[in-house]
């Protein structure tokens, strides 16, 4: 018996590799079961990934992108010698398949639409998903032959959890069953190689704010700037170029990049994860909606009661998260989620 993760982990979204990465080290830890991936990732997502970022006249960027996929190559080889737990794959036929996290549930991904790979198709195993997103995908919007085909493959699921009220309600108006919402994977466990200090980092001495994302208008850039100008803070754009801001570090290893956020003293994001990070590690930060995210992003921000952190003119910016309000909630959502994981895997191991 062995465990079998269902995800986008080939990539150079440090988001997403971390989730992925980190989801299996939890799994691992908690089944001391063998605990692999699933070779298949979409090739328009590959291309999205690797190629697509390499289209460019700018020689920083292009150079930059270049270093940060051999960055992220050698950080993986690197985590794989060095933090493995060298489990032995006792049964080869025998394993409980997790579908999740991030969206590969997206049927409307502009990058390769529905793929019922994702949803099970052809995998006689015992089938969960761990928070598991639609995205920005819309009901509605699904054809009365594709929904068929979904409400039928999610029928065959276990469990199933999901990371965002409007996946909630996708699932449940196609199978009638309500899932569970959990957290992401990023909090249901902690990678040694991510506490790895770094030269580069120290190297740092002024205080800075960090720009996680790419989704900004000019009226946000503007009052990142005033702010980050009234507080004496260098700002500092990580893994993606941004050209209105001086500093921009794109090529980084998770490892850095956790770094980054963690010395950081502010963080203005438009990304899932830059959110997901910001509250793992009590930072005060600030966010912009992207409408391709608003959906996975709009639940967390609602629960915790974060609204007033997006930025705008009418917020104000000197104002703290109170993480202790945020503690007596989280911890709860954390234990839930990792017992729904725990207890479905084990559940379905008999």
């Amino acid at each position: 018996m062995f465990i079998k993760i269902f995800t986008f982990h080939n990539t150079i979204n440090i988001g997403a590799i971390l989730q992925s990465r980190i989801l299996k080290d939890f799994v691992e830890k908690e089944t001391f079961l063998y605990t692999e991936f699933d070779n298949f990732q979409p090739k328009k997502t590959l291309h999205a990934e690797y190629i697509k970022p390499l289209i460019t006249k700018n020689f920083y960027k292009f150079k930059n992108t270049i270093h940060k996929n051999f960055k992220i190559y050698n950080w993986k080889r690197k985590l794989n010698k060095n933090y493995s737990r060298n489990l032995e794959k006792k049964d080869t036929k025998k394993f409980v398949s997790i579908y999740g996290s991030d969206e590969i549930w997206n049927v409307q991904n502009h990058y390769y639409g529905y793929d019922p790979h994702f949803f099970g198709y052809k995998n006689n195993s015992k089938k969960i998903s761990y928070a598991a997103s639609f995205g920005k995908a819309k009901l509605e919007l699904i054809s009365k032959i594709q929904r068929t085909e979904l409400s039928k493959l999610l029928g065959e699921f276990e469990n199933i959890s999901v990371r965002d009220e409007n996946s909630c309600k996708i699932v449940k108006q196609l199978i009638g069953y309500e899932p569970q919402i959990v957290l992401d994977p990023i909090f249901l466990s902690d990678l040694p190689i991510l506490d790895n200090k770094d030269v580069f980092i120290d190297k740092i001495e002024k205080d800075f704010a960090i720009i996680y994302g790419d989704y900004f208008s000019e009226d946000q850039k503007k009052i990142i700037l005033n702010f980050c100008k009234k507080k004496n803070l260098e700002l500092i754009s990580i893994s993606y170029y941004s050209k209105w801001v001086k500093k921009n570090y794109i090529n980084l290893d998770p490892t850095i990049f956790f770094q980054l956020f963690k010395k950081s003293k502010f963080v203005f994001t438009s990304m899932f994860h830059g959110i997901m990070f910001s509250i793992k590690l009590k930072k005060q930060f600030y966010y912009s909606v992207d409408p391709v995210r608003v959906n996975k992003v709009s639940y967390v921000i609602s629960e915790f009661k974060l609204n007033k952190r997006e930025i705008n003119a009418s917020n104000n910016l000197d104002s703290d998260i109170d993480y202790s309000e945020i503690n007596k909630f989280f911890e709860q959502w954390l234990n839930n989620s990792k017992s729904f994981l725990i207890d479905s895997i084990n559940k379905n191991i008999k």
